[in-house]
């Protein structure tokens, strides 16, 4: 191997370190932004007469290689058969009859930065 092949091969050695820093930067990231949400929004879930509604919300998550994050959903029904999902979207948004509580809105829209705050991860992560 002549000098500029091995000056090369070096190069994409370092580049495909980066790269796989700055994937874990950002699911390092992600994996704590989910936690957060999740926490807010159980805490902030209206509890009811049963309970139901906030022990329904689940957490799963998606890595198939092309995405990685998590899904957080309602899941079930309540005992008149109603879903978790559309409660929880009504006491979320309101209705004519019930005012809005917002507490899913108030955890989603913390995310916004996540962008930023996984490249100051990535960025911290080069300098140790």
């Amino acid at each position: 191997m002549d000098g500029v092949a091995k000056e090369l091969a070096e190069y994409f050695e370092k580049l495909e370190k980066l790269g796989d820093m700055a994937v874990e930067a950002v699911k390092e990231q992600i994996d704590i932004e989910a936690d957060r949400a999740e926490r807010e929004i159980r805490d902030e879930t209206p509890i009811g007469d049963t309970g139901g509604l906030a022990r329904s919300l689940s957490r799963s998550k998606i890595d198939n290689g092309k995405r990685y994050g998590y899904r957080l959903e309602y899941e079930g029904e309540n005992e008149d058969g109603v879903p978790y999902a559309k409660i929880a979207n009504i006491l979320n948004s309101g209705s004519s009859k019930i005012k809005p509580r917002r507490f899913i809105t108030r955890a989603i829209k913390k995310l916004k930065g996540l962008d930023d705050r996984a490249a100051k991860r990535f960025e911290d992560a080069q300098k140790v």
